[in-house]
């Protein structure tokens, strides 16, 4: 591989739980199962279950534990660190936020969230939220007027917007209430897969249209309905959204650390994996120039225009 990055992995959630940091070799994601011979950049969501009573303070401890436990990982707040990162080959992490409870009611915490170096957030999870409904939201209005304070706000930041596990309602709202650069972080292709998490054509064609990207998730079941499900199913979803709209628009969202082992992949069950990816790539015609942007290139893109020089 040349280059790597991912849209969105849940590590920080599970590091933390479990009290380790991220050279424990049992995460999906681990220091131990890569090497720093190319540029590499992860995102580490602070992922905010519905359950947390305290939305707000979840997130909080993540961000924070992530200060205890980033190693020789490199933080990405601006233009010129993904130069370093890239330059050097280093290991770059984008922080980010999924759901959007993670604020509770309060807009003044993006602000706190953003000091702290998060520069991409989501709006729901599965749930409804304060923000706007979800995926499997059972009456679907969209973003709430409080929802739509909050996507300005984080436009305003220059803070990328992360679509994933919206309501079809939510996804367009966030579209006509905003200018900006829209992502979903770890999705996949409803045309292939009949998964509600999965986007509509026209959705990723808005996505592109926003210069945009798709991180295809690694979850089986948003890959296919088939029992049988491995990289190639990847390819497929890959394949489908180059068709629909281009090859700038694609890459990849492993949600490591976010799958049980039933979702898993067998064949990409963590990151010392991922270069079977590239390698299936290759077996299949793409040229060297097509898979560096699949495999990192069109992310470094999407953070180079939107972040803050």
């Amino acid at each position: 591989m040349n280059i790597y990055a991912d849209g969105h992995c849940d590590t920080l959630k599970k590091a933390f739980d479990i009290k380790k940091d991220l050279k424990y070799s049992e995460l999906d994601f681990n220091i131990k199962d890569i090497e720093l011979n190319i540029p590499r950049i992860q995102t580490l969501a602070a992922f905010v279950n519905t359950c947390y009573e305290d939305g707000f303070k979840r997130a909080k401890n993540l961000v924070e534990y992530y200060d205890e436990i980033k190693d020789e990982t490199f933080l990405i707040k601006n233009v010129k660190d993904i130069e370093y990162v890239c330059k050097n080959n280093k290991l770059g992490v984008i922080l980010s936020i999924e759901n959007g409870k993670a604020i509770e009611n309060d807009l003044k915490n993006i602000d706190w969230f953003y000091e702290k170096g998060i520069r991409m957030m989501g709006i729901t999870w599965n749930d409804d939220n304060l923000i706007g409904c979800s995926c499997l939201t059972q009456k679907d209005i969209g973003l709430t007027d409080f929802g739509i304070e909050y996507v300005k706000k984080l436009e305003s930041k220059n803070i990328i917007i992360d679509v994933s596990h919206c309501s079809e309602k939510t996804f367009w709202d966030t579209y006509n209430n905003t200018n900006k650069t829209l992502v979903a972080s770890h999705s996949c292709c409803f045309g292939i897969c009949s998964h509600k998490r999965n986007l509509k054509d026209e959705q990723i064609k808005a996505i592109a249209k926003r210069r945009g990207i798709v991180g295809i998730c690694f979850a089986n079941k948003f890959l296919s309905n088939n029992s049988i499900v491995d990289v190639n199913d990847i390819l497929k979803h890959i394949d489908y959204i180059i068709n629909l709209v281009g090859e700038d628009y694609v890459g990849l969202g492993s949600d490591f650390d976010g799958l049980n082992d039933e979702s898993k992949l067998k064949d990409i069950c963590n990151v010392s994996k991922v270069q079977v990816i590239e390698e299936t790539l290759i077996k299949n015609g793409y040229s060297q120039d097509t898979i560096d942007k699949i495999m990192g290139k069109n992310w470094i893109r999407v953070f180079s225009e939107n972040l803050e020089e």
